[in-house]
């Protein structure tokens, strides 16, 4: 009998001792699934890190790429690099580099619309273009022209005044000194200003542009660009429509640039509106917005930078760097 007990007892423990070895087992291999799993993360974040200083250098190299060859324009098209495929007055072009390519965006100032110089009616045009309300618009279009008018002792310029008060700063009463500055006019909000982000089901960030980019300070001029003026800076231009605005861009782009306002009254088939004429040209300033978008080849990270260049209209001087924007919020990121 003590015999029998003596076996059933070292069978129970030697169960219980299988038991313990299988979960030390299973510990084991989660600890190893877990520790792989780590290197996993951990390589993939450094290939990241890694494809993202890449892709900020051809950002960057994109711009430079673009300073040298707007200083420093060659003489005829037979003469140009083959890299190079920007023309004066188009928006677009592509600077190969190895191992990647700066997607660019360069925008001459008189492309925007001019916060110190704009009427009320082009202002509450631009905003509707992006989607604000007439009503809301409209009152964001006044007070900005209270800001930079001087100061008056009417109702509205005093309720303004006292409603900056109680925020802790002054409005100017002069010129803007900045397209940032608007962020402190009375109903101008971060949305209405940078935009916003939408990320798809694949993961895809896509950008809803901002007001930000349809504005500047250095066009002098209340004029809009025909070859550079994006959709809602085209339909800011009283008597522009939003399909006209289309019929604009999509002309340009497969055709090249106006060369003036005859050429384009020619080139569109709706002839623009009388009330339009004053409002557009053909004519650029000194001044250029770049947006350069860096992609490694193979990869999904993107780095973008945004420049503010002054760039002599007759070339033969390097360009100068006004403003610089590291991961310009202008662009997706990651696709």
């Amino acid at each position: 009998m003590t015999l029998n007990r003596t076996r059933q007892s070292r069978r129970s423990q030697d169960g219980i001792a299988l038991i313990v070895v299988l979960w030390g087992v299973a510990l084991l291999m989660m600890i190893a699934l877990l520790l792989a799993g780590s290197v996993q993360i951990e390589t993939r974040a450094t290939i990241d890190r890694k494809e993202a200083e890449q892709a900020y250098g051809i950002a960057c190299g994109g711009v430079q790429a673009a300073m040298f060859e707007m200083s420093y324009p060659l003489s005829s098209d037979l003469e140009r690099p083959t890299f190079w495929t920007w023309r004066e007055g188009e928006r677009q072009t592509v600077v190969p580099f190895p191992g990647g390519r700066a997607v660019l965006e360069i925008v001459n100032e008189t492309g925007k619309v001019d916060l110190n110089v704009a009427s009320g009616i082009q202002l509450e045009r631009l905003f509707e273009a992006h989607g604000s309300n007439r009503a809301m618009a409209s009152d964001l279009a006044l007070a900005i022209l209270e800001w930079r008018k001087p100061a008056a002792d009417d109702d509205l310029s005093k309720a303004l005044d006292a409603y900056y008060s109680r925020r802790g700063y002054a409005a100017r009463h002069a010129p803007f000194g900045s397209v940032e500055e608007v962020l402190r006019v009375r109903g101008m909000t971060l949305e209405i200003f940078y935009g916003t982000l939408s990320v798809t089901r694949e993961g895809k960030i896509i950008p809803f542009g901002g007001v930000r980019d349809d504005l500047t300070i250095f066009s002098k001029s209340p004029a809009v660009n025909l070859n550079y003026g994006s959709a809602a800076a085209l339909e800011s231009v009283p008597g522009i429509t939003p399909d006209l605005a289309r019929a604009m861009i999509r002309e340009r782009t497969m055709n090249g640039p106006y060369r003036s306002m005859d050429d384009a009254n020619l080139r569109l088939s709706a002839a623009l509106p009388d009330e339009s004429v004053s409002y557009l040209t053909t004519t650029d300033a000194s001044y250029y917005s770049v947006v350069s978008v860096g992609e490694v080849a193979g990869s999904r990270v993107r780095r973008v930078v945004k420049a503010l260049l002054f760039v002599r209209s007759n070339g033969g001087a390097p360009a100068h760097i006004l403003v610089w924007y590291d991961d310009d919020p202008s662009e997706e990121g990651v696709g």
